[in-house]
Formats: structure tokens, C-alpha cells, sequence
């Protein structure tokens, strides 16, 4: 199936943040409040993968995975997300999907979220230059505008870069390797918006003249702060949160928008998902009461073991390909992007190359997938492990494993097992642990969790190093925190 020079598709991916399962109506029919038409009509004219998951549940490790096909957890960052003038988390020499797809002569671009660190050296001349503060409308990056990125995305394998850091340096906004602006945040999703459009605009004669583009736009909503534009405030009673959804939702129509007015509809891919469930800041009890739940009838959200952490919308429209309207069941990680296009473009990877990416290449011709992932390996953001085989789903984690109730400690202390054991076929909400019934069960899955360690790999190949020593069963985060006295 490997595609030839000359019919190369166009490939945009396109990729929320902190969005759940249930936030699209399409996916979540009976308990979605949100209008979402153009996620919709990209379900209608494709194919939904309802067993598509993140490699984490919180933003930098999911898109690690994503963008290198590797285990963020193998990494140096073993819990949490990184913030921003430090070295990049994907290091230098390590092959990305951005890589793979310049190797095949496309054009490449990102546009939006970063979240995998980068340096910023401040030119001599602005050294003493004003910063801008922050406030409701700014959320700066700390650095002045003409500051240099020295490691940014375009040394990771793009052509061009038009976006920032993190949520919390969303106004320092960048293109290419400079700081070019200090922008409201209420802005920055229009802005992005925009210059994907534009891009796709711009690249629309090389496309169909043999030269394809591969546009990854990570975007900023609706993760926190929730903006939404002026004309997008009030539109989907829910609140700004609700709102927010909406004005996502748009962006995603502008895209479509513009490969339909270049004519470039027909021979492209598009794929829509999500880096990890919905944040609590979207306020759940609030959205519920007004029979919208963001994580559909999963359980838990951001930052959980639990499946409503880590599930997420994947949608993939290939016209003449992909069949419309249709579901696939396939379990699927994020990460296997890199196999799945390196398979398309018969291209074979190195050993020290997507040591953790199954491809599901059949799959974009709607047809069965015979040779999927074994096992998919889950991490939340205070680094617990969960790991998944078939319809059997195994918690190293008393609790949630990150934000919601209970929380590790809290499940400790009420006596609950160190572990938890799922039937996710009988039982999707993750409510009955099975551990004691099938102590074999725990037994082979953490062994096989113990074996993707050692290797340093999850597919066949050589062995391979972790960057970091791996610690499975972090239990001091059983134990509450201790509470410092403040004084007086």
C-alpha cells in the first residue's frame, strides 16, 4: 500500500487541547449539549476511531509521543509537563513524524502549541528591553519581542513555525526561530487560525503541482484561558466554556473550508484529535447539569489513568479511501502515526526510531487492521502506569492516578488495592476492580509492562535505552503530603 511519488496526499493534523471523548456531537450523541457541525460533518465524510488514545493525559508527554513515536515516559520527564527555556524534550537527531514526512518532499509546517520546551536567547541589543506583563489579556512568555529560539521547532523537522511555547507564554508568540509578538489571548486562536488557512492557501499551487504539505496545527483551545472571541461569546448557552467549544469547532470548519476552495479536498488527509480529555476548568457540574458530559461514559478526565483521560477523538477523512460514516474499533495510540505513514511511504525505520509505533495503515482504507498493537501502555500526570491488553485494563494506582476523585492518597487511605484490574468490554466506566478475582491477570500484564521497560521498546527490534531509570510503581504518592505550616 505504499504510496507512490506522484499521488501523495496532502496530510493536516489537526490537534485540540484538553478535549474529551464526549465534547463532539457526532461521538457523543445522547450527552452532548455543544453544537459542534463541523466536527460532525468531518465524522460524516470519515472514519471515527473509538479506541484512539493519547500516550499521557496531560499536554507535553502526549505530544512527544505523538510527534516521535516513542513513550513520553522514557524520557527525562517522568511526571508532569515542561514549562518552557529549557532544552527541547525531543533531542537533537531524534527522527519526527515532521522529519519523516520533509523526507518525502513535503512541505512542513506547525502552527500553534509547542509544549516541548525550546531556549530563548535575548539578543544583545534587548537585553535591557521592556517585557511585557501579565494580566487577564496577557500571558506572556517573560521574554521581549525579538527574542531568539535557538531549538525550536524548526530544528525538529518543520519548515516554518507560527505559534508559542505553553498556554502560560501563549501572547510570545513566534515564527520560525524569533518572538514577533505579545498577543491578547482572546487573539491567539483567530491568529492561529488564520495562519493555518493562510498556509494552506499559499501552498495550494505546490500541492497540486507534486510538491504536498504536512500541517500540523496543535491548537490552543479549549484549554484554559477559556477566550472566546467576541462573536463566539454567548452562542452556545453553556457558558464560555461552551463557547469556546464552539469557536474550536470553527477553526477546524476553516481548515475544511480551505481545502475545499483550493481544490485540494480530494487528496487530502485530515485527521482531528485531541491531546487528552477535558480539565476540570471547564467546570463538569456545571456542563452536566445541562446534559453535556465532556467525557462521554468514560471515567475520570485530564490528567487520569482512567480513560476519560486519555481516550480522545481521532477522526480521519480520506475522500475515495477512507470509507464515510463509518467506525473504526481498532485500538490505536497517537503515537502510531510515525509507523503508520512510514508504512504509506515504504519507508523501513531505524531501530532507535519509533520504538513505541504500531502502524494501523489498513485501517485508512477501511479495512481491517490484522497486525495491531499488542498492548498500549498508559501514564498520567503524576507518572502512574496503566497498561492495557485486549479487553483486560491494569492501574498501577489506588485512585485516579492524577486529578480526580479519589485521588491516589484519598484511595489509600479508604483501604483501597494498590492496584486496580478492568474488563473495559464489560465494563467501559472503569467501576469494578477485578484485581482480587484475577490476580493472574495482574501478575502477566505487569510483566509485560516490565518487558516494554527493560527493552526499551515496545515493538520488535534491538533493545534500546530509556533516558531516565523508570520507576513503575511510584507508592510514596500513595502516602498524603505532608502540610507545611505557614507562619505567622
Amino acid at each position: 500500500m505504499a504510496a507512490g511519488a506522484a499521488d501523495q496526499p496532502n496530510v493536516v493534523l489537526i490537534y485540540a487541547d484538553d478535549m474529551g471523548y464526549g465534547e463532539i456531537e457526532a461521538l457523543n450523541p445522547e450527552r452532548s449539549s455543544i453544537p459542534t457541525p463541523s466536527l460532525n460533518r468531518l465524522a460524516e465524510e470519515g472514519v471515527v476511531f473509538t479506541d484512539a488514545h493519547t500516550s499521557s493525559s496531560v499536554c507535553s508527554p502526549s505530544r512527544y509521543a505523538l510527534l516521535t513515536g516513542r513513550y513520553n515516559w522514557r524520557t527525562r520527564l517522568q511526571r508532569g509537563v515542561v514549562k518552557g527555556n529549557a532544552d527541547p524534550l525531543i533531542a537533537e537527531g531524534r527522527a519526527t513524524l515532521a522529519n519523516l514526512f520533509r523526507d518525502q518532499g513535503y512541505s512542513t509546517a506547525i502552527v500553534g502549541k509547542w509544549h516541548l520546551d525550546y531556549n530563548y536567547e535575548i539578543p544583545e541589543g534587548l537585553k535591557n528591553a521592556p517585557v511585557q506583563g501579565e494580566t487577564r489579556e496577557f500571558y506572556p512568555s517573560g521574554f521581549p519581542v525579538g527574542t531568539h529560539i535557538p531549538d525550536g521547532p524548526i530544528t525538529r523537522g518543520f519548515d516554518s513555525f507560527y505559534g508559542f511555547h505553553h498556554a502560560g507564554a501563549m501572547s510570545g508568540i513566534v515564527r520560525d526561530d524569533t518572538i514577533v509578538e505579545d498577543m491578547k489571548v482572546v487573539d491567539v486562536l483567530p491568529a492561529l487560525t488564520k495562519e493555518a488557512v493562510g498556509f494552506i492557501d499559499r501552498k495550494s499551487t505546490e500541492a497540486k503541482a507534486g510538491k504536498p504539505f504536512f500541517l500540523y496545527f496543535p491548537l490552543s483551545s479549549p484549554h484554559g484561558p477559556i477566550a472566546p472571541s467576541k462573536e463566539w461569546q454567548g452562542k452556545s448557552e453553556l457558558g464560555s466554556y461552551g463557547d469556546f467549544i464552539m469557536q474550536t469547532d470553527a477553526s477546524v470548519g476553516a481548515v475544511m473550508a480551505a481545502l475545499d476552495r483550493n481544490g485540494l479536498r480530494e487528496n487530502t488527509i485530515i485527521v482531528f484529535s485531541t491531546d487528552n480529555g477535558t480539565s476540570p476548568i471547564a467546570k463538569f457540574e456545571d456542563l452536566e447539569a445541562a446534559g453535556h458530559y465532556p467525557s462521554a461514559n468514560l471515567r475520570g478526565h485530564k490528567a487520569d489513568l482512567w480513560d476519560g483521560g486519555h481516550r480522545v477523538p481521532f477522526i480521519l477523512r480520506w475522500p475515495g479511501n477512507a470509507a464515510p460514516g463509518t467506525q473504526c474499533n481498532q485500538l490505536i495510540c497517537l503515537s502510531d502515526m510515525m509507523a503508520t505513514f512510514a508504512e504509506f511511504f515504504g519507508v523501513a525505520l531505524a531501530d532507535d526510531t519509533a520504538e513505541d509505533s504500531v502502524s494501523f495503515l489498513p485501517a485508512l482504507y477501511s479495512k481491517p487492521v490484522k497486525e495491531g498493537r499488542e498492548a498500549i501502555v498508559h501514564h498520567s500526570i503524576n507518572g502512574r502506569f496503566g497498561i492495557r491488553r485486549g479487553d483486560w485494563k491494569l492501574l498501577l494506582a489506588p485512585g485516579s492516578g492524577g486529578w480526580a476523585s479519589p485521588k491516589d492518597p484519598d484511595a489509600a487511605a479508604k483501604g483501597l488495592p494498590d492496584v486496580q484490574l478492568y474488563n473495559l468490554r464489560e465494563d467501559l466506566g472503569e467501576q469494578n476492580n477485578l484485581q482480587a478475582e484475577h490476580p493472574e491477570k495482574v501478575a502477566a500484564l505487569i510483566q509485560l509492562l516490565e518487558t516494554y521497560v527493560a527493552n526499551g521498546r515496545s515493538t520488535p527490534g534491538a533493545v534500546q535505552k530509556n533516558d531516565a531509570e523508570i520507576d513503575l510503581f511510584k507508592k510514596e504518592l500513595n502516602k498524603p503530603r505532608k502540610r507545611v505550616k505557614k507562619k505567622k
